[in-house]
């Protein structure tokens, strides 16, 4: 019987949880088996990335490589029966979507979103302005349309959604 690879995408807003829930998946499906793409790595060169207000704006999709991003995905895809892509920007593109079998979207609210950003040190301090820019963004570029088949929306806040996960994509 032949398994036909699957791939899985995960979105929401930044600290919502997308890359602790793409590890889990991995954890459950095998570290041979899975592939995890983080939107993060397939960035532009820092002089080609959009600018807002002299600050890098790495919350709009000119900031990622979109077609280097998919090649991989399709690479991935004839090596594993498992690709997971993660990040803010995951289902802005038709034909990265186009790839997806199963779509994740991790909600949070914006007092956590804001709790949880305020300890992330990855980018240095972000002024308050791009804070709110990065919140804003997120619902222009980031969400998942509501005509999308084979989706489960998560509550990033929760403690627990593995069960609602598994069962989504069929792990025992």
């Amino acid at each position: 019987m032949i398994i036909e690879p699957m791939v899985i995408g995960i979105g929401g807003v930044s600290r919502a949880g997308k890359t602790s829930l793409a590890l889990k998946i991995r954890e459950w499906l095998g570290d041979d088996e899975v592939c995890i793409l983080h939107q993060d790595e397939f960035i532009h060169p820092l002089d080609q990335m959009p600018q807002v207000e002299g600050h890098i704006d790495w919350e709009h999709p000119n900031s990622i490589d979109f077609k280097a991003l998919t090649e991989k995905v399709k690479k991935e895809k004839e090596l594993r029966k498992y690709v997971v892509i993660e990040g803010l920007m995951v289902f802005w593109s038709k034909e990265l979507i186009s790839l997806m079998d199963k779509k994740i979207y991790l909600k949070i609210s914006k007092k956590t979103f804001l709790s949880r950003k305020t300890i992330d040190n990855r980018w240095e301090d972000e002024p308050a302005w791009y804070i709110e820019h990065i919140w804003d963004n997120h619902f222009i570029y980031g969400t998942l349309a509501e005509h999308e088949s084979n989706t489960l929306q998560l509550d990033g806040e929760a403690s627990s959604i593995d069960s609602s996960t598994k069962k989504f994509l069929g792990i025992k």
